[in-house]
C-alpha cells in the first residue's frame, strides 16, 4: 500500500520510537515533581518563613529551567535533522555552540545568585525575615546553575539521537541522593549539623553535582553517536552559528517568555485574594499530571519529525504530524474522566475552607473543557512545528497569545470586571486553545517544514 495515501502512520516502528523517547522524559518530569514535593514537605516543618523563602528561590530556579528548556530544545531543532541525515560533524558543531551559549547564560545566573541573592529575593517579597532566611539558600542553589544547565543541554542533545536512558538514570539517582541528604542536613541526622532550610540547599547541591558528573561526564567521555569530546568545545561555529541564531534563539526567547508569563500569572492570582491563589495552586498540581505527558509527547514528536525531515521524507513527516495531533486530541479527551473522578478525593487532601474548595472545583470544570485543545496546542507548538524548524512563527504565536490576549484579559477579569474565579482562570489559560487553533492552521499550510542544511 502507498503510505502517502494514509492519513496517519501505521508503522509499529514509529510508535515504538515514540514510546522509547516519551517514557524517559515522562519519568524525568515525575522525578522533578517528586523532588519539589519532598523538599516542600520537609521544609514545611520549620514554619511559613522557611516555606516562603524556599518557594521564592524555587521560582527563580523554575524560570532558569525554562531557559534551559529553550536552550536544549533549540539545539534539538538542528541536531535532530542532522542526525536524520547522519551528518555528525555539524551535530558536534551545533552541540559546541549550544553548550557555549548555555555556559554563558548560566554563569550570569550564578553570579547574581551568589553575589546578590537579596536583590533577587526583593523582586518577590519585601519581608525582611524571608529575605534574610532565603539569602544562604539562594547562594547555595546558585552554585548549581552552571552544572544543571550543561547537564540539561547534554540531555537534550542525547535525546535527539535516541539516547534517553543515561539522563533518566542520572535523574533517578539524583532524586534518591537529594532525598537522603535533605533528610540528613535539614534535620541533622547521622551526626550532621541541623541546617534546616540551608540543609535543603546542601542536599540539592550534592544531587546536582552527581547528575552533572554522571550525565555530562557520559556525554563528553563515552557517548558515541554524536562523538562530542572536551576538545569539541573549541570547534568553530562557522556558518552554523548564524543558523543556530536563526532557529534556536526564537525557541529560547519563546520559553523564557513562557516562564515569565507563568510567574506573572501567579502575581495576578496572588493580588486578587489568598483563596483564589491557593485554589489555582491546588488546581495546577492536579492538571500537572497531563502536562507531564504533554512534555513527553512533544519532546518525542520534535525529535521524530526532525529526524524524518532530515532524511528528506517530507510526506512521511506530515503523516507523523497528523498522527501526533490525533493522539494528543484523543489523550486530552480520555484524561477528562479520570481527572473528574479523582478531583473530589484530591481536594479532600487539603485543609482548606469550603469557599476555596468550590473555587478549585470551578477551575477544574474550566480545565476539563479546555483540556483536548490544550494537549493539541502543546504537541503542535512544542513538538511538531519545532521539529520542523518553524521557530520564528512559534515565537510570534507564543508571545502574542499570552502577552496580548491571555494576561491582559485575566488581569481585567480579576481587577476591573471582578468576574468569578471560573472566568479569571479561563482567561488566564485561554492562550492554550487559541495557540492550538493558530498553530493548527499553520500546520495545515505546510509552511512549518524548514530543512536545515550544514552548508
Amino acid at each position: 500500500m502507498d503510505t502517502k495515501s494514509l492519513f496517519v502512520r501505521k508503522s509499529p516502528d514509529f510508535y515504538r520510537r515514540t514510546l522509547i523517547l516519551m517514557a524517559p522524559v515522562i519519568l524525568q518530569q515525575l522525578i522533578t515533581i517528586g523532588i519539589n514535593f519532598m523538599d516542600n514537605l520537609m521544609i514545611g516543618a520549620f514554619g511559613e518563613t522557611s516555606i516562603a523563602a524556599a518557594a521564592f528561590g524555587n521560582q527563580v530556579y523554575s524560570f532558569f529551567q525554562f531557559i534551559c528548556m529553550g536552550l536544549g530544545s533549540g539545539a534539538v531543532v538542528m541536531s535532530s535533522q542532522f542526525w536524520g541525515r547522519k551528518e555528525l560533524q555539524p551535530m558536534r558543531v551545533t552541540a559546541a555552540i549550544a553548550l557555549r551559549v548555555t555556559a554563558l547564560i548560566c554563569a550570569v545566573f550564578t553570579v547574581f545568585s551568589v553575589s546578590r541573592p537579596d536583590w533577587i529575593l526583593r523582586i518577590f517579597t519585601n519581608n525582611p525575615d524571608v529575605i534574610q532566611t532565603g539569602i544562604p539558600y539562594m547562594r547555595l542553589i546558585g552554585l548549581t546553575f552552571l552544572l544543571a544547565g550543561l547537564s540539561s543541554t547534554a540531555t537534550y542533545l542525547m535525546r535527539s539521537v535516541g539516547k534517553v536512558n543515561i539522563p533518566l538514570i542520572g535523574s533517578a539517582v539524583a532524586f534518591v541522593l537529594n532525598l537522603f541528604f535533605n533528610w540528613v542536613f535539614i534535620f541533622g541526622k547521622l551526626g550532621a549539623p541541623r541546617l534546616e532550610l540551608v540543609g535543603a540547599a546542601v542536599g540539592t547541591v550534592i544531587a546536582r553535582v552527581f547528575e552533572f558528573l554522571f550525565v555530562f561526564g557520559y556525554f563528553v567521555f563515552r557517548e558515541k553517536r554524536i562523538g562530542f569530546r572536551l576538545r569539541s568545545f573549541l570547534l568553530p561555529g562557522g556558518s552554523l552559528l548564524k543558523q543556530y541564531a536563526h532557529f534556536s534563539l526564537p525557541v529560547l526567547f519563546s520559553d523564557m517568555l513562557l516562564g515569565l508569563s507563568l510567574a506573572l500569572t501567579s502575581v495576578i492570582y496572588g493580588h486578587i485574594s489568598a483563596e483564589i491563589s491557593a485554589a489555582q495552586s491546588i488546581t495546577a498540581s492536579l492538571i500537572q499530571l497531563t502536562t507531564v505527558i504533554n512534555v513527553g509527547m512533544s519532546g518525542a514528536s520534535a525529535i521524530v519529525i526532525g529526524n524524518t525531515i532530515g532524511e528528506g521524507a517530507i510526506a512521511r513527516a506530515k503523516q507523523e504530524g497528523n498522527t501526533y495531533i490525533l493522539i494528543s486530541f484523543l489523550f486530552g479527551l480520555v484524561m477528562i474522566l479520570p481527572l473528574y473522578l479523582v478531583s473530589s478525593p484530591y481536594i479532600g487532601l487539603y485543609s482548606i475552607q469550603t469557599e476555596t474548595a468550590e473555587i478549585v472545583r470551578s477551575m477544574l470544570r474550566c480545565a476539563y473543557f479546555m483540556l483536548p485543545l490544550e494537549t493539541v496546542a502543546y504537541v503542535i507548538s512544542k513538538g511538531i512545528l519545532r521539529g520542523g524548524g518553524d521557530t520564528k512563527f512559534l515565537l510570534l504565536a507564543d508571545s502574542s497569545c499570552v502577552w496580548f490576549i491571555s494576561l491582559p484579559l485575566g488581569a481585567l477579569a480579576g481587577f476591573v470586571w471582578h468576574l468569578s474565579p471560573f472566568w479569571i482562570y479561563l482567561f488566564l489559560r485561554v492562550e492554550f486553545p487559541l495557540k492550538g487553533i493558530v498553530c493548527f492552521i499553520r500546520y495545515c499550510t505546510g509552511k512549518w517544514i524548514k530543512e536545515i542544511r550544514s552548508e
